[in-house]
């Protein structure tokens, strides 16, 4: 199977804030159609180079090589079942980077299957902002992956990493995320302890972070400050994260291992989500912590 020319036909359905950055990328490198429900995402990827379609239909039937970018499960599995299956071109490649549960993925093959397309889950470990620089774990067909892989490392991808069949893919960006999940918790928790305890969040954030030891991580280097500064603009938004921590939450119950600490990172979210903060970014569950401190603090009133 050979790879897709530079004047491949690319397609992405869902514009927000991966699938736009996937599209403006795409189109330096060839013709791209894309498709958002948002026509204020329609008009900033026009802007990119990219041909705004009607429909996820219209952008199916256009596409060789079709990138979806979706909220969650249902909406991947609804569009392959009620649209893609009938209007993807037969031999096309559909690469999915939407964070979904492997369950759904393999759902979501069937129905690409049934047009005579092939199925990729591919999602991003990387932040919206790099992309370019993501590493896409990929699951499905070693031979379709080879076939975009060009494509993929030529414009939103550092490497497309072959994990195993479909919704391997899934499995690594859902246990990337819980772990993520899991160091934004601890990380708003420790802040919210030193305070309490007497000790400066902003000088606890920058001598761990400066120590270099062990327990720092990059994201705590990164969330940290954000944290100490009250800066909860949503780079990755809690609501989402929530989101996919269930859905690991789910897997690891599925596999049959006790999943402790995914647990309590769960309600966590759940609550922050309960206080309003599903907008705000990850480190906005902080203010979960500093309003429960509060109300048992025994100056609070009754």
């Amino acid at each position: 199977m050979t790879g897709p020319t530079p004047t491949t036909t690319a397609g992405v359905i869902g514009l927000g804030a991966m699938g736009g950055r996937v599209a403006a990328r795409l189109a330096s490198a060839g013709p791209v159609h894309g498709h958002d429900l948002s026509e204020a995402r329609l008009a900033e990827a026009a802007e990119s180079g990219v041909v705004p379609a009607g429909s996820a239909g219209e952008v199916a039937e256009r596409a060789g090589v079709l990138v979806l970018s979706l909220p969650g499960p249902a909406d991947v599995t609804g569009l392959a079942a009620d649209v893609l299956a009938h209007r993807l071109r037969p031999g096309s490649v559909v690469v999915d980077i939407s964070t979904i549960d492997p369950d759904s993925a393999r759902a979501a093959a069937r129905s690409v299957a049934s047009a005579g397309a092939v199925y990729l889950d591919a999602p991003v470990l990387g932040r919206p902002d790099k992309c370019g620089n993501w590493t896409l774990t990929a699951g499905g067909d070693p031979d379709a992956v080879e076939r975009v892989r060009p494509l993929l490392e030529k414009t939103i991808a550092r490497a497309v990493v072959r994990i195993g069949d479909v919704g391997a893919g899934s499995v690594v960006k859902l246990l990337n995320n819980l772990m993520f999940g899991a160091i934004n918790a601890v990380t708003a928790e420790a802040l919210a302890i030193a305070r309490l305890a007497g000790v400066d969040p902003e000088v606890f954030a920058r001598t761990v972070a400066d120590s270099g030891a062990a327990t720092v991580s990059n994201l705590f280097r990164e969330l940290a400050p954000k944290i100490v500064a009250g800066d909860h603009a949503p780079a990755f938004a809690l609501g989402l994260l929530e989101k996919d921590n269930r859905l690991a939450l789910e897997l690891a119950r599925a596999s049959g291992c006790p999943a402790f600490i995914a647990t309590a990172v769960d309600q966590v979210n759940r609550l922050a989500l309960l206080k309003g903060l599903g907008g705000e970014d990850t480190g906005a569950v902080h203010l979960l912590y500093t309003a429960l401190a509060a109300a048992e603090s025994p100056s609070a009133p009754a």
